[in-house]
């Protein structure tokens, strides 16, 4: 059965050559503070994050990019969901 609790350890976590992160610890492995800029960036595509491609070749910019036809507003309001949703997952 999959896991859901986005600690990193679903299925598909062992074929990856890059473990997972754990999203339910990003702000206590950030020294308390929720990194949002970064998690926004990951999402982009901008700084280099191996399980989300490269530079060159990001994940989630161009599929937002596409779904949203190329409107830059609505790419930047799935990120900014994107981004509060796993803050909300963050451990206490």
């Amino acid at each position: 059965m999959p896991r859901k609790d986005a600690k990193g350890s679903g299925p598909a976590a062992s074929a990856m050559k890059t473990p997972p992160a754990d999203l339910t610890a990003l702000t206590k492995n950030s020294g308390g503070k929720y990194p949002a800029s970064h998690m926004a960036g990951v999402l982009r595509g901008q700084p280099t994050a191996a399980s989300h491609g490269s530079q060159d070749m990001p994940i989630s910019g161009p599929l937002f990019s596409s779904i949203s036809q190329e409107h830059e507003s609505q790419v930047q309001q799935r990120t900014t969901n994107l981004t509060t949703g796993i803050e909300t997952m963050q451990s206490k």
